[in-house]
């Protein structure tokens, strides 16, 4: 019994233990990638090199790191390494921050007078009873007033 039940797992494709019991097709292609390419050494000449080429202007440390086959780890590190002189002096000058100078307090000239928009302070402030506030200028005249409270105590 024990023994019909792992074949028919086998069949299926199900996990027995650590291993799959699944068995290959005569039709699939089971491709193997192994890392054939023994370790590469760098000279610190290389690395300085590659570390100058991410930092120029329109260039990515991604695009480098693919076009050379790096790590990200591995190139950061050599960055670090060759900002710290750690890989002896780098063939041109790293790029760097430009150096900013804070002015003295200028006065600023007053506002015109168009930029300041006039408005007349509100005159009247009226409190109805279900807590609504109108705050009124000079210029609403009596007829608009009568409207709008109308409108309002129709709701």
């Amino acid at each position: 019994m024990a023994l019909e039940i792992e074949a028919e797992a086998a069949e299926i494709g199900h996990r027995t233990g650590r291993r799959t019991a699944r068995k290959a097709r005569p039709d699939e292609v089971v491709e193997v990638v192994t890392r054939g390419e023994r370790r590469r050494s760098w000279s610190a000449d290389q690395k300085r090199r590659i570390v100058v080429e991410a930092m120029q202007p329109g260039v990515t440390p991604t695009e480098v790191i693919r076009r050379w086959g790096l790590t990200s780890s591995l190139f950061y590190t050599w960055r670090r390494q060759v900002m710290s002189g750690e890989l002896g002096a780098v063939p041109m000058p790293l790029p760097a921050f430009a150096q900013v100078a804070v002015a003295e307090d200028v006065p600023m000239p007053p506002p015109s007078a168009r930029e300041i928009p006039t408005r007349s302070p509100a005159r009247m402030e009226v409190v109805l009873p279900c807590g609504t506030v109108l705050r009124l200028d000079e210029d609403v005249g009596a007829d608009a007033l009568r409207r709008v409270l109308a409108v309002l105590r129709g709701r």
